[in-house]
Formats: structure tokens, C-alpha cells, sequence
């Protein structure tokens, strides 16, 4: 059994260890939960947790019987962060609870989080490193690297999604729509065309916005 650490103590960490602990509790143990790798000050100070903080990211050298699991939701902190661990010869789980419904001819990268409530159809493409909340997608839907879709998001057929997007809680994208490389959707917004590349947008229809 591969010993795993989880990359962030956040509340995106914490959720993925409860997942992990449900996927353990349903399927019998996979891997021997070691704890938390992160980087910020006391991270888990005040919040009650089975596990603690047991070493930095920057500080982690990874060792022959190892997994990482990815629990950051910022897609640029992702994309900072898993590079420099993989060049140390890291090696990064996915974690897909059973109750994810998974579709069908769908291709799915590496180290995807995903969580209960997920739920995709057909003839769709994930990227590295995506962590999906209990969103849904239509067929042909496109997601890039490192991307985070939030809870009660909804990705309609053949939306594409770029590379290291963050697309808030509730948020729509329409038929055929296009959100670009580092865009930023903000909670509840309906993306009815294009979001250029590192913009943020808000409403419906979402609109560039400086907040």
C-alpha cells in the first residue's frame, strides 16, 4: 500500500482527504494517509482534523513508496507547484470517488480530483491536474491543465475550457462557448460566447469586471 500526501491543507485539502476517507470507507483501504504537505503558517490551527501538517512542499523529497495527491484549487498555484515536485521524481494519484458518474469515451488526465456529484456524458476531454467539484458537463466539453471547476458549475455541449481556468461556483458556460487560458469566472456567471485569456468575468452574461 503506497504511502499518500496530500499536497494542501486548505479547505480544498481537507475535502479531498474527507473523499478519500469516504473512498476508503466504501472500497477498503488504497493508500496509508500520512498527512498534509504545505507551505503556509499553521494551516490547520482552530479546525479539527484527522491528520496534520507532517512536512512543506518545498521541503518534500519524495521517497520510493510515495503518492501525492494535488488539493489546491488555484489552477496557478497548481501549475507552480506540480512541475517542481514532478522534477523530483513525485508521483501524483488521482482521486475519483465511486459515486462519480464518469460517462462514457471520455479521456481523462493525470492527476485529476474529483468529487461526489461529478458527472459528465460523453466524447469529453479532462486535462492534468483538473479538480472538478460536483459540477456537470455536457458531450464534447473541452477542460485544459490545471483548471478548477467549482460546485453546481454547468459546462454545456462542446464548451471549451483553456488551460489553468478557475470558473466560480454556479457558473454556466454556454453551447460552444470559450473561456481562454487563465480567465477567472466568477460565481454565477453565464459565459454565452468568449472569455479572452486572463480575464475575470461576472454576471449574466458575464462581463470583464475589475474586483
Amino acid at each position: 500500500m503506497k504511502d499518500l500526501y496530500i499536497v494542501g491543507a486548505g479547505g480544498c485539502g481537507r475535502e479531498v482527504l474527507h473523499i478519500i476517507q469516504d473512498i476508503h470507507r466504501i472500497q477498503g483501504p488504497r493508500w496509508n494517509i500520512k498527512g498534509f504537505l504545505d507551505d503556509t503558517e499553521d494551516p490547520l490551527k482552530g479546525k479539527e482534523c484527522d491528520y496534520g501538517v507532517v512536512g512543506t512542499i518545498q521541503g518534500y523529497q519524495p521517497k520510493a513508496n510515495d503518492v501525492l495527491v494535488m488539493a489546491i484549487a488555484s489552477p496557478q498555484a497548481k501549475q507552480k507547484l506540480v512541475p517542481m515536485l514532478l522534477e523530483r521524481g513525485a508521483v501524483f494519484e488521482s482521486v475519483i470517488p465511486p459515486g462519480a458518474d464518469m460517462g462514457e469515451h471520455n479521456a481523462v488526465g493525470k492527476g485529476v480530483v474529483i468529487y461526489p456529484g461529478f458527472g459528465m456524458s460523453v466524447n469529453i476531454k479532462i486535462g492534468d491536474f483538473v479538480t472538478l467539484l460536483d459540477c456537470t458537463f455536457g458531450h464534447d466539453v473541452q477542460v485544459g491543465d490545471f483548471s478548477t471547476i467549482s460546485c453546481g458549475c454547468r459546462l454545456l455541449g462542446e464548451a471549451n475550457v483553456g488551460p489553468r481556468v478557475f470558473m466560480g461556483a454556479c457558473s454556466v458556460a454556454a453551447p460552444h462557448s470559450i473561456i481562454e487560458e487563465d480567465a477567472y469566472v466568477g460565481i454565477g456567471s453565464v459565459v454565452l460566447r468568449r472569455v479572452k485569456a486572463g480575464r475575470r468575468v461576472f454576471g449574466n452574461p458575464a462581463r470583464e469586471m475589475d474586483v
